[in-house]
């Protein structure tokens, strides 16, 4: 996640400046390596759900199945509600196909979309977009390869987006396998923005995203 300028104004700037040192492109093979990514949503320490990741493997193909549970409630009303699933497949590092359903603060999104000749057709709230073919998408934190990327495939309300990514350094940061050094890389989009945490061999480990005002604490669960 120049004074006068929106945060959309922003992003559609050239980022290439503000983007950090490219890392080993070994993404794809971690995927394999953890069958679920789950973290814990913790606003000022409490957990308000979760975010999962599960990764299903066949030869070169890989489906991510994403979900998102995240409510935040002030006595009996919602602050915020984010509820989301996709299911991307992918062919080595493209993407063949995609499929999600989004609740946000009671706006209902559907985007399903598919790789064809020439990129890659998405169709959401603003109708079809011909996006490039060779890109990755807006859930994509799972896969480092994201802090080199300027434009995303939007899966929650269809189309590309564009994307600042900027190494913020090294932090040390508590984990279920105790202490451990990782890069945070400062990441700003037209919908979210925050800061994302890879260890030293390219793993999300962490994530702080910032979401109506608040800032919400990506911890691995149990």
């Amino acid at each position: 996640m120049a004074a006068v300028l929106t945060r959309r104004q922003i992003l559609f700037q050239s980022a290439a400046a503000g983007v950090a040192p490219l890392l080993s492109p070994a993404s794809f093979a971690h995927a394999e390596e953890r069958d679920t990514l789950r973290f814990r949503a913790l606003l000022q320490g409490t957990s308000i759900g979760e975010h999962q990741v599960a990764f299903r493997r066949e030869g070169d193909r890989l489906t991510v199945e994403t979900q998102i549970d995240i409510t935040a409630r002030f006595l009996f009303f919602d602050l915020f509600r984010l509820q989301h699933a996709a299911l991307e497949v992918w062919l080595g590092d493209r993407l063949v196909s995609v499929t999600s359903t989004t609740n946000h603060d009671g706006v209902h999104l559907e985007v399903y979309g598919e790789a064809i000749e020439g990129g890659f057709r998405i169709v959401g709230e603003g109708g079809p977009f011909l996006a490039a073919g060779n890109l990755l998408t807006s859930n994509s934190l799972w896969n480092s390869r994201i802090v080199r990327e300027t434009r995303l495939i939007d899966v929650q309300h269809g189309g590309e987006v564009g994307m600042i990514a900027r190494l913020l350094g090294n932090e040390q940061i508590v984990t279920q396998q105790g202490l451990i050094d990782a890069r945070r890389y400062q990441l700003i989009t037209p919908y979210y923005a925050g800061s994302v945490y890879y260890d030293a061999d390219e793993r999300w480990v962490k994530a702080l995203v910032e979401l109506k005002g608040e800032t919400l604490e990506y911890v691995p669960a149990s």
